[in-house]
């Protein structure tokens, strides 16, 4: 019997869209687990077509924005870099037109300004 909630399950519909998808971007507020989930679809892919012997091109993230303040020397997960993903094969390298933007900060000191800012672009106010 399949559980009413499979991960697994999850994770290879996540794949299946993301692999349709011809490009992708990531807006990720914080870190720790629920950013690892949604950027785990380009090494998953990668691990079913080694495990299946089979080459499909994993998908990964052209574009990203990342407002978290952990820092980077703290060794955790939440401050890993878009950059450093790419080397696991979750983002598009920037020399193959990647483009990210990484903000050091606390969300809730930074979203009420992003959002004025997004806001205004979309009235055609630019600042």
């Amino acid at each position: 019997a399949v559980p009413p909630f499979n991960p697994f399950l999850d994770l290879q519909q996540y794949a299946r869209l993301m692999s349709q998808a011809e490009r992708a971007g990531i807006f990720t507020v914080g870190g720790g687990v629920p950013r690892n989930w949604a950027q785990q679809v380009g090494p998953y892919v990668d691990l079913i077509n080694q495990r299946l012997g089979i080459r499909t091109e994993p998908p990964r993230f052209h574009y990203g924005v990342r407002i978290c303040p952990e820092p980077v020397h703290w060794g955790g997960l939440s401050g890993c870099t878009y950059s450093e993903g790419v080397s696991w094969g979750k983002f598009q390298p920037i020399e193959e037109g990647g483009r990210y933007a990484e903000v050091y900060c606390d969300a809730t000191a930074v979203w009420p300004l992003l959002m004025k800012a997004v806001f205004e672009h979309l009235d055609g106010n630019r600042p």
